[in-house]
């Protein structure tokens, strides 16, 4: 129960400062939540070699499950879904800042704790992490120039980095140049930008922390466009090693009723775009909104993982989207697409070669009969090399007034990962609502039931779960943003 107390403690211990400072200003904000998630872990499993059929290490049972049979051994392995068990994180939001200490300081910080209601052994992502400053730091802004040190974050084109550090931004005019830098939390702390699928694959650590440098500068382009640029370096804390050097530049410009964005990201020490981006959109008739997209992608990956000597392939891929809104704002539909080629793989044979290209598309519709009303749908399927993945959701809202809000929603699923089959289809209710307590809280329940309908020739794991969600929002002390009057005496 330790950990549990933590998260309460943190609850109680973000009111407490707020009477003490109000001559200054104090404003908390916390988000209580609270899952029940029900599982099915995965399992080891075996028969006997004369229950499956066929020869090699590979062989199939009679419900065509694949089964790992290993020359001499009496069973075949194979992994299958266990008892169901329960998993019941708790976590606790923090998130405080504090100003009025002097002409243009102020606090902020965020903390997170994570506790369980229960006692089941099954482990929860962090599980094992039960308390986290995800950012503290202070801050002095005055006129020109705006200086932080602690616990920060570095956002942008080239994705989300944590450091412990300071970071110095000055403004000229409209012209923003910022320097910034500190000890990397990035290689330990959060997972590579491809994902969390090889995030979790990814059992070796860097063996050295890293020291995070940066510049970042943005100016506008006349009274229709801005543009900004980012340069930033990772190196081992020993400076024996280089775990990314990155450059990312966007712009942006609006003419003739159009507008186009485009963004690029460059690995320096690879030589080689990452991602770069042009997008077009325009105002048509009738309430008509086009857009057109054209991108590049290559997978990045941090020197320090292993991912990056597999030679990730390169695709080039185009979008349109055409989306429609009635004059009066109630009914409105869209239509998208996509389709993209990938760059040699030097792979397959010579009869048979790769399939070197895939497609999206997806269509959806919303509808608002008044506005206590809401009505949704939308449908999307990608298709890709050995792999695809679909899935439809409709639902409605019902929003009696501002505080109140009751929802329900049907979802389908289809994931098919590589080269594999039966994985079926697994199919969803959801029931969400939410309610305010006073003016400063808010009640959120969520409940879903997803049911696993197997199909094809294999077996495969049973995905089929039940989900339980409460959040309570809430927040003490004023919005710095406002002002207090006081009344003449």
């Amino acid at each position: 129960m330790t950990r549990l107390r933590v998260v309460a403690a943190l609850g109680i211990a973000g009111l407490l400062p707020v009477t003490s400072a109000r001559a200054q200003g104090v404003r908390i904000t916390g988000v209580t939540s609270m899952q029940a998630v029900d599982l099915r872990p995965l399992v080891d499993d075996s028969v006997p070699v004369g229950e499956a059929s066929g020869t090699g290490p590979y062989r199939a049972r009679a419900d065509g499950r694949l089964v790992r049979c290993i020359e001499g051994d009496s069973y075949c392995r194979f992994r299958s879904s266990g008892e169901r068990e329960l998993a019941t994180p708790l976590v606790q939001d923090l998130r405080a800042v504090a100003w009025g200490l002097g002409e243009g300081i102020s606090i902020h910080a965020h903390v997170r704790a994570r506790s369980s209601l229960g006692s089941s052994g099954l482990s929860w992502p962090r599980a094992d992490d039960s308390f986290d400053a995800i950012e503290v730091w202070l801050e002095i802004d005055r006129g020109a120039t705006r200086a932080r040190l602690g616990r920060q974050w570095a956002t942008g084109g080239l994705g989300v980095y944590n450091y412990d550090g300071g970071s110095l931004l000055l403004r000229r005019g409209r012209v923003r140049i910022e320097a910034f830098g500190g000890r990397s939390l990035v290689a330990g702390l959060n997972e590579p930008v491809t994902g969390p699928e090889l995030g979790s694959l990814d059992d070796l650590p860097p063996d050295e922390n890293g020291w995070l440098l940066g510049l970042a500068a943005s100016t506008p382009l006349g009274t229709r466009g801005a543009a900004g640029a980012t340069w930033q370096r990772v190196i081992r804390a020993d400076h024996a090693g280089l775990y990314s050097e990155r450059i990312g530049a966007d712009a942006s410009w609006r003419a003739f009723g159009a507008s186009a964005d485009f963004s690029v990201a460059w690995d320096v020490s690879a030589r080689e775009v990452n991602e770069a981006r042009l997008q077009v959109a325009r105002p048509l008739s009738s309430g008509l909104t086009a857009s057109v997209e054209a991108r590049r992608h290559r997978p990045f990956f941090e020197a320090w993982t292993i991912w990056g000597v597999f030679s990730p392939v390169a695709f080039d891929e185009a979008r349109a989207t055409l989306a429609w809104r009635s004059a009066s704002g109630a009914l409105g539909l869209d239509a998208r697409g996509g389709r993209r080629r990938y760059d040699e793989t030097s792979g397959g044979l010579e009869s048979t070669p790769l399939k070197d290209d895939g497609w999206r598309a997806g269509a959806g519709a919303e509808w608002l009969p008044d506005e206590r009303w809401l009505f949704h749908a939308d449908y999307d399927v990608d298709i890709g090399f050995g792999a695809s993945r679909s899935d439809v959701v409709a639902g409605a809202r019902w929003m009696p007034d501002e505080s109140r809000w009751l929802g329900v929603a049907a979802t389908a699923l289809q994931h098919i990962y590589e080269f594999r089959v039966g994985t079926g289809r697994v199919n969803g209710l959801r029931l969400e609502g939410g309610t305010r307590i006073g003016a400063d809280a808010r009640l959120v329940v969520d409940a879903a039931l997803h049911a696993h309908h197997q199909s094809g020739s294999g077996s495969s794991p049973d995905w089929s779960q039940r989900r339980f969600s409460l959040r309570l929002e809430w927040t003490v002390g004023r919005d710095p943003g406002t002002r207090v009057t006081r009344s003449a005496p």
